[in-house]
């Protein structure tokens, strides 16, 4: 479910307006909903690089990953398809779109690929200690758009999948028509965010901080920052 444009911008003007700090204009509203809203989807992918090169032993990357990936299914004008294109010596990465998360199944078992230096397969590969005990499934880039993936037993050049992200959330809109001076949501000409209802508090946060910035309220903006601090400590538990 979307998160409706017209809660934000109510929600935004209460706190915006509390002891009376300042007024956002609609389209002042707007300017920060969409760059509040691009932010927060842009910051998925810098995740999903960090989660890829965490270790398996960190318990929580994988719902980490989880989640994000379920919170981009769930962004309106995204689609998340699974591709698979093996090479002789490598894996072509799609053409278009952004990579989630890769796989590769061995011996019916499907593992989550994780990304490494090529200079670190290598010393795992030259030891016979590290390689009997190397269970996982690795990757390291290979060119433009290529990788290789090694397993303990060596190269792997089939059974590789990736999740290839497309699309973006459109752009956000509080539409509006003026009544005794003052502009009255008009849900026709509105267009509400794209992301996942759970990133609402974080939108809120975002548009509040970009606000403090435009009335110029330092207390608002530490406010707003707090409140971001406290939505992405949640989320990492």
């Amino acid at each position: 479910m979307p998160i409706n444009v017209d809660t934000v911008y109510q929600t935004v003007q209460a706190l915006a307006n509390k002891e009376q700090r300042g007024y956002l204009t609609p389209q002042e509203f707007n300017l920060f909903a969409i760059q509040a809203q691009r932010d927060i989807f842009e910051q998925y992918f810098y995740d999903l690089n960090a989660f890829r090169q965490a270790r398996p032993e960190q318990h929580t990357v994988a719902d980490s990953v989880q989640t994000i990936m379920d919170k981009l299914r769930n962004t309106t004008g995204t689609n998340v398809t699974n591709t698979a294109n093996v090479g002789n010596l490598g894996t072509t990465l799609p053409a278009t779109g952004r990579t989630g998360r890769i796989f590769v199944t061995i011996g019916g078992i499907r593992k989550t690929l994780r990304l490494i230096n090529e200079d670190e397969i290598h010393r795992i590969r030259g030891s016979r200690w590290h390689t009997e005990g190397f269970d996982e499934a690795v990757y390291f880039e290979d060119g433009i758009g290529r990788i290789q993936v090694w397993s303990g037993a060596g190269q792997v050049t089939s059974g590789v999948t990736c999740e290839n992200i497309t699309g973006a959330p459109g752009l956000v809109y509080w539409g509006y028509t003026i009544v005794n001076e003052k502009p009255v949501y008009d849900p026709s000409t509105s267009r509400n965010f794209g992301l996942d209802s759970s990133e609402q508090a974080d939108v809120v946060a975002k548009v509040l901080k970009l606000a403090s910035v435009s009335i110029e309220d330092r207390e608002l903006y530490q406010a707003a920052a707090g409140e971001e601090s406290q939505n992405i400590q949640q989320e990492n538990k």
